[in-house]
């Protein structure tokens, strides 16, 4: 038995551009955000700007909101130890 589908029926399975195209935009958006927002950071060293740059390139969202959620807090470092004396 051979399955088929209506055109009104297989358009009811796939999102409509709206919706797609507004979820793109977003996460290229944020996308974009993370990769700006690694560039400027002067917390990490280097090579942890380029382990972060990374990880965005490779997951695009999930590396984007990890940056925002974990990424972007500030190290304890010696310069912030010594802004406390």
């Amino acid at each position: 038995m051979l399955l088929t589908l209506s055109t009104s029926e297989a358009i009811q399975l796939v999102p409509g551009w709206g919706t797609l195209g507004l979820f793109l935009i977003l996460n290229a958006v944020l996308f974009i955000a993370a990769l700006v927002s690694i560039a400027r950071n002067k917390t990490h060293a280097t090579g942890g700007t380029v382990v972060w740059a990374l990880i965005v390139l490779a997951l695009p969202f999930l590396g984007s909101v990890l940056w925002f959620v974990i990424g972007r807090r500030e190290s304890f470092g010696p310069h912030l130890r010594d802004q406390a004396n």
